[in-house]
């Protein structure tokens, strides 16, 4: 057992990683906002100039909508203001060309859209909307097939595989990316180790790819014929969090499209719920920490950096066995408290004092 004095040094030092930790956060949190990316455009024009400049406002039309979705809650998407073309241009701070093609009066692009931040909060402000951001979270998504012969090798070309490679998530919450199943990847980890999301192995495969969520997609049915099942595990790697993707039936190998889209609709939308930040309220709280080991402090210390709505940590009081934390967050309590269970810790109130500890 380290004495206490030792072990309040060790945590001082590791609340440094931690406040370094979130100003990284909130940097990754203003750069990809407001940046709208993969934007298609396919526009003729009478001319190859003019083909092209209405291909760019086409695209800052779609951005604009997309960056709607992303900011602003279902129930208020009514309210938002029109918008005309000379107060977009306002909004726009720049246009990146990701693929430029022109042919003639016919023009096509795929174009990254950043708008600027202030100007949008003043568009949306006029209506009182209260602006929810997403931190875009990427994903690898490691697609199985599981027969009756077992599970096939991670490099098995099949439906389920095309389905995740065709679906479009470049401007979602959560862009994925398709493990490649070569010799690489079945060196880091084998289809069994992935099939019941063994963890060291998911770590190993993810020191190629450095995404922070892995997503392992199953189907359990006969390739050629009959109704199929997909399921699947999330698996957080910065916040150690791991939870099953629910069983959905699918009718036959048509439907895998949808299904992938499904999933990764779900997969969205959960981390929608940890990464919205409604900035029209703002709070403050105290909360205790309960200390047993080194790596309790360490767990609860990355699980909090992943969470957008806890705008700042304070540490008051440091102890061997406990840390007592201000917290100034937005939104509400409740609000808190639900947020922070889809990261794995548990906030507590115990009379007047809160209490927060990984679950």
């Amino acid at each position: 057992m380290l004495p206490a004095r030792w072990f309040s040094t060790i945590l001082a030092v590791t609340l440094a990683a931690f406040a370094a930790s979130g100003l990284a956060r909130a940097q990754v949190a203003s750069n990809n906002t407001y940046t709208i990316p993969g934007v298609d455009v396919d526009i003729t024009g009478t001319d190859a100039v003019k083909a092209r400049d209405q291909g760019i406002l086409e695209a800052e039309r779609k951005a604009v909508k997309m960056l709607v979705d992303r900011m602003v809650a279902p129930e208020d998407r009514a309210k938002v203001p029109p918008i005309d073309d000379s107060r977009l241009q306002g909004l726009v701070r720049g246009v990146e060309f990701a693929r430029e093609r022109t042919a003639g009066t016919h023009y096509q692009a795929t174009l990254n859209v950043v708008f600027a931040a202030q100007p949008v909060k003043a568009w949306l402000g006029e209506a009182g909307i209260g602006l929810v951001e997403t931190v875009a979270r990427p994903a690898l998504v490691v697609p199985l097939w599981k027969d009756k012969d077992g599970v096939e090798p991670l490099d098995d070309r099949n439906a389920w595989r095309d389905a995740w490679q065709a679906l479009d998530t470049s401007g979602s919450a959560v862009p994925v990316t398709v493990a490649r199943g070569d010799q690489l990847d079945q060196n880091a980890l084998s289809v069994e180790e992935a099939y019941v999301g063994d963890v060291s192995a998911l770590s190993r495969l993810n020191e190629r790819y450095h995404a922070p969520t892995i997503i392992v997609a199953i189907v359990e049915g006969d390739k050629q014929s009959g109704s199929l099942t997909v399921s699947g595990i999330r698996y957080d790697t910065q916040t150690g969090v791991r939870s099953d993707i629910p069983k959905t039936p699918v009718n036959d190998a048509q439907g895998l499209a949808d299904a992938a889209k499904a999933m990764h609709a779900k997969v969205a939308e959960q981390w929608r719920s940890i990464a919205t930040v409604r900035r029209d309220s703002e709070a403050t709280m105290d909360v205790t920490v309960p200390i047993r080991a080194l790596s309790d402090w360490v767990q609860i210390r990355q699980r909090l950096a992943s969470v957008p709505a806890v705008k700042k940590v304070s540490v008051r009081t440091l102890e061997a066995d406990h840390a007592d934390l201000h917290l100034d967050y937005f939104g509400t309590s409740d609000q808190l408290q639900q947020v922070l269970s889809q990261v794995g810790l548990q906030l507590d109130k115990d009379g007047d004092q809160w209490q927060l500890q990984a679950r």
